[in-house]
């Protein structure tokens, strides 16, 4: 059986992840869990997959957990140390990265340090630092097998075209919940509306990412670093009905397209079989009652996160990494209620723009998000008294 580490085993990837290893019966075995603070789910998960360890972020929840439940010869940590020490102490074979933010950057560096290879869902690991993760996957010999739909789609297109030379490739997004709305009325939307994404069912941060389209510019990014292909030749397509999950356009002139049902158990599954390709026991898709497939261009204009997340990007440094922190600091004070869907954005920008370039590196990378972090705050403030 594959031993599999599960981080953020009670987020939505996490919990689809654990759909997965059900439908596989005595394939896989559950080497650790994380959560956050849902402990009643974690405890559910730890009764049924008996894992050797997990890890609990939130401090009260971790105390709660102690007193309320007893697992024989669990290993229970804590903290951000205790995150990077299950990794490190936890015998696998892959570690499944399911967690949101740039609390994901630290553990894929322990998993490459170990030779374990990555099923990478969280974004902003290499957003932060792919210039880092890439490399040392390399030296390592570790592989980096993407979860996400998107670079799940390109990275199954070319494991069946190896040494084509590639042109272009072609990320699609749904387009989200203000895909049609008028760039006049986003000052006026709430949490809630921006909460309700029209595909696909998500936390609140990533649903609000969908919602700027800051979740489709860290996608490019992550896509930059995964594949080695330049920002000028990663496009983004708004597909509305979310069927075709990416393209890739070959130097031929031939254009193939992944397509799937919305469902990220497929990604998933492909992950936690790799290298191997087995037959799924989840429904098809069929084709026949699709109906029609649209495309349009993004309105970079409406949507200045994805645009920002290519200039920044092509910045390449500390510039992402300073991106990401500052998104993340103000996608918090929205959900809080504190700024307005149109500060995002200007946080976003004021921050980068201004933050000092560094080269970076893995000494570095934790102290620039930090610093980051602390100017962002200080512009959701700012945006906060107008």
């Amino acid at each position: 059986m594959k031993s599999v580490l599960i981080l953020g085993s009670t987020g939505s990837i996490g919990k689809s992840t654990l759909s997965v290893l059900r439908a596989f019966p005595g394939k896989f075995a559950v080497a650790g869990l994380s959560a956050a603070k849902s402990i009643t789910l974690l405890a559910e998960q730890v009764k049924e997959f008996k894992p050797k360890a997990v890890h609990i972020a939130d401090a009260d929840a971790y105390t709660a957990f102690m007193k309320h439940y007893r697992f024989r010869g669990l290993r229970v940590y804590s903290g951000d140390d205790g995150l990077v020490r299950l990794v490190r102490e936890t015998k696998c074979a892959l570690v499944l990265n399911a967690l949101v933010g740039s609390a994901g950057f630290q553990p894929t560096v322990a998993a490459i340090e170990k030779g374990v290879d990555v099923a990478l869902a969280n974004k902003e690991t290499l957003v932060m630092g792919g210039d880092i993760i890439m490399p040392l996957a390399k030296k390592n010999g570790v592989n980096i097998i993407p979860v996400d739909s998107e670079h799940s789609a390109i990275f199954q297109i070319l494991r069946h075209f190896k040494g084509v030379g590639i042109h272009k490739l072609i990320l699609t997004a749904s387009g989200g919940p203000f895909r049609t709305l008028p760039k006049n009325k986003f000052s006026r939307i709430t949490v809630a509306r921006a909460l309700k994404h029209p595909t696909w069912s998500m936390g609140s941060k990533i649903s609000i990412d969908s919602a700027t389209m800051m979740n489709k510019g860290l996608e490019v990014i992550e896509a930059h670093h995964l594949f080695g292909i330049p920002y000028d030749r990663i496009e983004v397509v708004v597909h509305p009905q979310s069927i075709i999950h990416s393209l890739v356009e070959f130097v031929d002139g031939e254009m193939y397209a992944q397509m799937g049902p919305t469902d990220m158990r497929y990604p998933i599954q492909n992950a936690l079989t790799y290298p191997d390709i087995k037959p799924t026991p989840f429904h098809r898709l069929d084709i026949t009652k699709i109906g029609e497939l649209q495309f349009f261009p993004p309105d970079l204009k409406k949507f200045r996160m994805l645009a920002l997340a290519y200039r920044f990007g092509e910045q390449g440094g500390s510039a992402p990494a300073v991106f990401n922190a500052a998104n993340e600091i103000a996608v918090a004070a929205f959900l809080g209620e504190r700024i307005r869907f149109t500060d995002i954005p200007r946080v976003a920008a004021a921050v980068t723009g201004r933050f000092p370039r560094r080269r970076l590196t893995p000494e570095n990378i934790i102290g620039v998000d930090r610093d980051a972090r602390s100017m962002a705050a200080k512009e959701v403030e700012r945006c906060a008294k107008q």
